[in-house]
């Protein structure tokens, strides 16, 4: 199957799937974040941990279009990482984006198992990011174009994304009435 895949896709195509990828999968949870969250508030709710509560009752009321501008600079961001990747084989800031998702997938199957109920996002994290993550990173060491260290070591380029969900959603609320 690798072969396959390696010999009918090409490392660019690859690399430019990551952001289609990360579209696809925030689709689901744009798609689904007000209907989730009333349709699981109540039973979810009783089994979040304390510390994240008041963060949970706060995404609770995050309408589809707020939930939108975070992904939104998240995808201009990962355009950036991939552009610079695929054109100057700067691998350190696409190589944490995609580690960071790949991490982000554990999170949703924690999720799962933590609440009790489908989390948003699991489908297409389980379906499509994991697969792709693994392939991806398997393609990139395969083809010796980086190293497990270089891996690992780009993981803090991931904090990036997460300031740019928070303020995402933060200038959403402002800017996005509920």
């Amino acid at each position: 199957m690798n072969e396959w895949l390696n010999t009918h896709i090409s490392l660019e195509t690859l690399l430019w799937l990551f952001p289609i990828m990360f579209l696809l999968h925030d689709f689901e949870e744009i798609l689904f974040v007000e209907l989730w969250f009333k349709k699981n508030y109540s039973k979810a709710s009783k089994k979040v941990p304390k510390f994240f509560i008041k963060t949970f009752q706060n995404m609770s009321k995050v309408t589809a279009a707020q939930f939108t501008l975070p992904v939104v600079f998240q995808f201009l961001i990962y355009i950036i990482s991939t552009y610079l990747a695929v054109e100057y084989q700067y691998y350190n800031m696409f190589l944490g984006f995609n580690l960071f998702l790949l991490l982000h997938v554990f999170m949703h199957i924690g999720q799962l198992f933590l609440l009790g109920v489908y989390t948003l996002g699991l489908g297409t994290a389980v379906t499509i990011t994991l697969p792709y993550s693994i392939y991806l990173f398997y393609r990139l060491l395969d083809e010796e174009i980086v190293e497990i260290t270089t891996i690992a070591a780009s993981l803090p380029y991931g904090v990036i994304t997460i300031v740019i969900v928070l303020l995402g959603h933060k200038l959403a609320h402002k800017l996005i009435p509920s």
